[in-house]
């Protein structure tokens, strides 16, 4: 073919059955492609997505429930404690913070004194007392009473009673008893070297005040 044939050559026009035909080919492919990009349905679980995919943007508010975290991994550093309201069955717990009292009472020893087995105990004896009857007024003003002969007797070593730290002198007990026929009355006195030993109500000795721990 040379030139000038070449330049008569013309292609010729579909017929309008091949243009209908051609045409419902790309209607046909275009569904198939858009077919073929939608996810069908329960089809995507979590070896297709990739690892950070989901987002928080993603997740709808008061989406996750409690049963949806896993047991025990949320811990302080995930919660912001400031914002936490008191928990209601701890709503007593803040009459804790102060250890020193206890159903609105005093639960420390007093001043000058020294806690012992559940007691408080004068920290130094007192100055001598006339008699018993003086001493157990004078405990009593204090909010205290003597000690019993075994409470005495037993903390001795704690006291220094003996030792030398304190004057080794006689210390009043609550006990009292009568005399067989006498009429007169007698108490235990301590003074932490011998055993406890009698001695008349009626005559001088120095004493310890005790004090319960909750007043």
């Amino acid at each position: 073919m040379n030139q000038e044939e070449k330049k008569g050559w013309r292609v010729p026009r579909p017929s309008p059955a091949m243009a209908v035909a051609i045409s419902a080919l790309l209607i046909a492919l275009s569904g198939s492609a858009y077919a073929a990009f939608r996810v069908p349905p329960n089809s995507v679980g979590s070896r297709q997505l990739k690892a950070k995919a989901v987002t928080g943007g993603k997740i709808a508010n008061e989406a996750i429930s409690g049963g949806k975290i896993e047991a025990e991994t949320i811990t302080g550093a995930n919660i912001k404690l400031s914002a936490l309201g008191t928990v209601p069955q701890a709503a007593n717990a803040t009459n804790a913070a102060n250890a020193a009292t206890l159903g609105g009472h005093a639960a420390s020893c007093p001043s000058g004194t020294t806690l012992i087995r559940g007691l408080c105990f004068d920290t130094h004896s007192n100055p001598v007392a006339p008699n018993l009857e003086a001493a157990a007024e004078a405990c009593a003003t204090k909010g205290g009473y003597l000690p019993t002969p075994m409470e005495l007797y037993s903390t001795k070593g704690v006291l220094n009673l003996g030792t030398g730290v304190d004057p080794e002198q006689e210390q009043f007990t609550d006990d009292v008893y009568s005399k067989v026929g006498s009429g007169e009355y007698s108490t235990v006195v301590i003074d932490g070297v011998g055993a406890p030993k009698e001695q008349e109500t009626n005559l001088p000795s120095a004493y310890y005040c005790v004090y319960p721990l909750v007043r």
